[in-house]
């Protein structure tokens, strides 16, 4: 049976309004892109991008200072020693070096609990985990600023690499408001509870601080950039 020419108009109109709406709603979902000379510049994109440099750069930073603190003058002696009670099982100095603050805020990076994190939740986790090293980062650079004979190459390791973090931190901070605009989130970052030692006027305390916070950092970066790279897949779409 032949519709009549009215009803074949309203229904091409209807039909037309639908595909209208599911454009409009696959366009809504894409992220924010702005056109310039070259292609497409995603400013999401681009912030996952220069977090995961960031961490690449603190990974490498953390790297050379640790290799310092065990061969430069400065503190070879005070690692060797820290490293031969480590052999003899000194309890203080095992849980320095296997023992590291951030661990109780990282998220999970295999098995079933990786796999079902919300990419918010993850986020938000991934904040807590990076924010852990804000105090310990900006103490070391202080400590070390006062002590006597501090080679300049191992103090300004600790800056750049306390910089670095800090803008690590405000880059998931902006990625979180822009990904999830009505997010909240408790910044709760753990104590370290080195901090102590790294402050008191015991050099050997000190030195003992910088040796758990020199392992740890080295781990907790590594682990920091994987996540950036997953959630970057799990947001953006990209380099999955």
């Amino acid at each position: 049976m032949e519709l009549p020419l009215s009803q074949l108009h309203i229904s091409g109109t209807i039909l037309m309004l639908v595909l209208n709406l599911l454009l409009w709603e696959k366009a809504a979902s894409i992220p924010e892109c702005h056109t310039e000379e070259g292609g497409c510049w995603n400013p999401l994109v681009e912030t996952f991008n220069s977090a995961i440099n960031r961490a690449e750069n603190i990974r490498n930073l953390a790297e050379q200072m640790h290799q310092e603190f065990f061969h430069n003058e400065f503190s070879s002696n005070a690692f060797a020693n820290l490293i031969t009670r480590m052999n003899r099982r000194d309890q203080f100095v095992l849980k320095a070096r296997l023992y590291c603050h951030a661990n109780d805020t990282n998220p999970p990076d295999r098995g079933t609990e990786h796999m079902n994190i919300k990419s918010k939740k993850y986020l938000k986790t991934l904040i807590n985990y990076v924010g852990a090293w804000t105090s310990p980062l900006y103490h070391l650079a202080l400590e070390l600023s006062t002590m006597p004979d501090v080679p300049e190459t191992i103090l300004s390791k600790a800056n750049q690499i306390e910089e670095n973090n800090k803008e690590l931190l405000d880059d998931l901070r902006w990625i979180l408001t822009k990904a999830y605009p009505t997010a909240k989130i408790k910044e709760k970052f753990p104590n370290w509870e080195h901090l102590p030692y790294l402050k008191s006027n015991n050099k050997d305390n000190k030195f003992l601080a910088m040796f758990n916070l020199s392992y740890c950092l080295r781990l907790n970066i590594f682990y920091t950039a994987n996540h950036l790279r997953t959630l970057k897949c799990r947001i953006t779409g990209k380099d999955c």
